[in-house]
């Protein structure tokens, strides 16, 4: 073969220039003859080996000057012999041909015909000339044979090759064209873009700059504003410190947290006409609130709450300490079981850090009762409804931060005053053993007419019993609530008290214990105390001379007389130690030894003694001493 000649790529498909005619020998020969290269090759179908510059089929030496061979010489001389094999199999192929249905035979001649693009790749191989391919292939489209089974399967394969490679060209192209239309639309509008974005930063730029000059951040705690910052870093960065020293300053009792967006809060606002915190102003703000509210925990018996403390651990040791004050037995009895007679439970409770109270003082207020007063910041949604079940009040009970007025209408960030009503909590015990018992004497209270009334005398003083008692005993908040005894030894029986109290109608001039004004109109010109260096006794009442003076209670006259610088004077003993005394008198009225009663007009008013002006000298004497007139009088 001519090094310098190579074989021409020739593609044929479907629906082109017909093949040379070729009878079926010659054909199946070719067939034959390509299956055995593709064997000694190790070569599969469809492989890429139609366009090789190496020929499919070697042409004789004595032939390859020859220009042109006709396809019957061209075939029969390249093709190897056809074996009787070959043959029987060729002419049972054309018997299966004639039975077959018109169908059939249709199926068959379209499979025939998308062979003859293998017979004309493999013609191109064999380096036939042009006018052998045509011919061949118009011989073979002439001819009803079948083509060789080798040759359908290579069809077959390379249908299937070209049907997908034009379906990846096809992608690949589409894809090329959107990327080159988008490309193109970029390049013309990413100008535009980019002056668009340049705008947008400028504008956001110039936004920020004076969104931050003209803004601060408002910080306040449970909604109360406490001042304004630049930044919110300058109070978020000292709240630890802040709240470990509100709790050293409030000795412990209760450990303070201060924590951002929860009970500390921020919220931008307008800076002008405000005043900018440092973040040591900040802090000093902090710990320096007198309204400070903290999570406490309320201890409830049942749904009263009966005390509040710092932490939950406390109130659970509180609780311990209730029941075993609570469940002491008698001396000589032993405990058998204790416990609360109610429900105790423990829950948070928001109130002022000043209201939580120390284990000791909550104890008291568990085991003796007494009263509480909790104060408390209202929350987002709290009305005085939830108020009074939350603290287990009622609503009058609640009161506005002076503590002064019932708070009706409350909002968020106001403080109120709860007053509350605490019993004690009970315990149910029970104990057993042998103890000393008290028995209580009764008091008998007994009418009689030997005294007046109003007055009362003990006939007989009570005397408690004595007995020892053996058995069980339960106890409900130290009352007694069952007893069961095995056995009760009486020591001492007890002695009731028993008082007398008159009915007697007590005479007019008899002492009702009270004292009433001795004058209606006067003006009081001297008090009760020391004066130019010696005790004035009694209060002076002026008065015109002449007007009357009363017996100030009922009682029998001791003076009536000049009495030394008193001048004109009256005394009336009460009893019980009990007298009063009337001086500067201008007419006495009563005798020594008369019995008066109270209202009774016993004396005038005048300036007798030593006595600078008309008046009345009133004095009050107990056991012998003079006491100040005006409180008892009510003046």
């Amino acid at each position: 073969m001519d090094p310098e000649k190579k074989p021409v790529e020739v593609y044929a498909e479907k629906g082109e220039t017909r093949l040379p005619e070729a009878s079926p020998e010659e054909l199946k020969a070719l067939a034959s003859a390509y299956a055995k290269y593709l064997a000694e090759h190790d070569i599969k179908p469809g492989d890429p080996t139609f366009t090789d510059s190496v020929p499919v089929l070697e042409i004789p030496d004595e032939q390859k000057n020859t220009e042109t061979v006709t396809g019957d010489k061209a075939l029969r001389e390249a093709a190897p012999a056809i074996t009787a094999e070959d043959s029987n199999a060729q002419e049972v192929s054309d018997a299966d041909k004639k039975v077959k249905s018109p169908k059939k035979q249709k199926k068959q001649k379209a499979k025939i015909k998308a062979s003859k693009g293998d017979a004309r790749k493999m013609f191109a191989a064999a380096e036939l000339s042009q006018e052998q391919i045509a011919a061949l292939a118009a011989e073979l489209e002439n001819t009803g044979r079948k083509p060789g089974f080798m040759a359908k399967a290579v069809d077959t394969h390379d249908s299937l090759q070209f049907k997908a490679d034009a379906s990846v060209k096809k992608t690949w192209q589409d894809f090329v064209i959107a990327a080159h239309r988008l490309t193109s639309t970029y390049r013309q509008s990413r100008r535009v873009i980019g002056i668009a974005l340049l705008l947008i930063g400028i504008f956001a730029a110039v936004m920020l700059a004076i969104f931050d000059k003209y803004t601060v951040y408002e910080y306040a705690y449970n909604g109360k504003t406490l001042g304004y910052v630049s930044n919110q870093e300058d109070v978020t960065d000292v709240l630890d410190i802040a709240g470990t020293m509100l709790t050293e300053n409030s000795s412990g009792n209760t450990e303070i947290r201060f924590t951002a967006n929860q009970n500390v809060t921020f919220n931008l606002v307008d800076s002008r006409g405000k005043s900018i915190d440092d973040a040591d102003t900040a802090i000093n703000k902090l710990v320096y609130m007198t309204d400070i509210e903290t999570e406490a925990f309320g201890v409830y018996d049942g749904e009263d709450l009966v005390a509040v403390v710092k932490s939950n651990e406390d109130a659970e040791e509180l609780l311990a300490m209730a029941k075993q004050g609570l469940s002491v037995p008698d001396k000589g009895m032993s405990l058998v079981s204790a416990d609360f007679s109610n429900q105790l439970a423990i829950h948070p409770v928001n109130i002022l850090l000043t209201s939580v109270q120390s284990n000791h003082d909550a104890y008291t207020l568990m085991t003796e009762g007494g009263k509480m007063e909790i104060y408390h910041i209202v929350e987002e949604g709290e009305t005085p409804e939830i108020l009074s079940q939350a603290f287990s009040v009622e609503q009058e009970n609640i009161f506005d931060e002076e503590n002064r007025d019932v708070a009706t209408e409350i909002m968020q960030g106001d403080m109120v005053c709860i007053h509350k009503e605490v019993e004690p909590v009970n315990v149910k015990m029970v104990e057993t053993g042998r103890m000393r018992e008290t028995i209580e004497y009764d008091t008998i209270k007994k009418e009689s007419d030997k005294y007046y009334k109003g007055d009362t005398y003990t006939k007989q003083e009570g005397i408690d019993g004595i007995q020892i008692f053996e058995g069980t005993i339960t106890k409900i908040g130290g009352n007694i609530a069952r007893r069961d005894a095995k056995n009760i030894e009486k020591i001492r029986e007890k002695q009731d008290k028993i008082i007398l109290i008159g009915t007697a109608e007590r005479p007019k001039t008899a002492p009702t214990g009270t004292y009433a004004m001795p004058i209606e109109h006067y003006t009081l010109s001297s008090n009760f105390g020391y004066r130019w260096g010696r005790l004035h006794k009694g209060i002076d009442m002026a008065a015109p001379t002449g007007t009357p003076i009363y017996a100030s209670d009922g009682g029998t006259v001791t003076r009536a007389g000049w009495y030394s610088g008193y001048g004109l004077c009256v005394d009336i003993d009460h009893g019980n130690g009990r007298e009063t005394r009337y001086g500067h008198c201008s007419k006495i009225l009563v005798n020594v030894g008369d019995q008066v009663y109270q209202g009774q007009v016993v004396s005038l008013v005048g300036n007798t003694g030593h006595s600078f002006g008309s008046h009345l000298h009133f004095e009050i004497h107990r056991n012998g001493q003079p006491i100040n007139p005006r409180p008892i009088l009510g003046i």
